[in-house]
């Protein structure tokens, strides 16, 4: 495949939980998008059992953040292989802290200045995440990974209660997703989300704030108005 020039980039912003995967997986298929997704990477490295795996792994069952050197060196190759072989790009959940920010300003600036990069704020409450991620299933394919949902209003419902719809994989819980994990992680993004913010407004990116609470399709098209698709 010929590699052509990227223009946009979305950052995707939200608690965990607040639909950024979702959105991600619509861009994907339907635009032929790129999405790097930090949580992804984590767990091929848990599967492969490396030792950056390892490291990951601890830090997620115990409900913290994974180390920023870690997440940094695994974007880092995966910019190198992918940036430029989409039209856009969304950074799912990434940057997650101000070191993290801070280190991807600086990728942007010295190799891809000609990214548009636009932040999306999912705004959503923790209520509405906690009921969310309860009910939240992922394929246990690593080369899948599609997201389901349990609950009665979704749209994400598997066609076979269990069994994932694009590849026949049995769903599964993420370790991440459990109760006991949740509040943790909620607490995490909140005590960095502000300061992220703060970051990207000094630094001139455009925000665009989103309800999160909204329809699929009222946020899917949004979202395409936002990119101009």
């Amino acid at each position: 495949m010929s590699k052509i020039s990227t223009q946009k980039a979305f950052i995707f912003l939200g608690a965990p939980g607040a639909g950024k995967g979702t959105f991600s997986q619509i861009f994907v298929s339907k635009f032929g998008w790129v999405q790097l997704s930090t949580g992804d990477l984590c767990r091929k490295h848990i599967a492969q059992g490396t030792d950056l795996g390892k490291q990951i792994d601890f830090a997620i069952k115990s409900g913290k953040l994974v180390d920023d050197v870690v997440i940094i060196d695994m974007v880092s190759q995966w910019v190198d292989e992918h940036i430029k072989m989409a039209p856009g790009i969304i950074f799912d959940g990434f940057p997650r802290t101000l070191v993290q920010a801070r280190l991807f300003l600086e990728l942007i600036q010295k190799r891809f200045s000609e990214l548009v990069v636009n932040v999306i704020q999912f705004e959503i409450p923790d209520s509405l995440i906690i009921e969310r991620l309860s009910a939240r299933k992922t394929c246990s394919n690593k080369q899948c990974q599609a997201i389901y949902s349990l609950l009665e209003q979704s749209t994400q419902k598997s066609q076979k209660n269990g069994i994932c719809d694009k590849c026949g994989s049995v769903l599964m819980q993420r370790e991440d997703d459990k109760s006991e994990t949740v509040a943790a992680r909620l607490q995490i993004y909140h005590q960095h989300a502000q300061p992220l913010l703060d970051f990207y407004k000094k630094n001139n990116f455009i925000i665009h704030r989103i309800n999160a609470q909204a329809p699929l399709q009222a946020v899917q098209g949004e979202l395409e108005m936002i990119a101009g698709i």
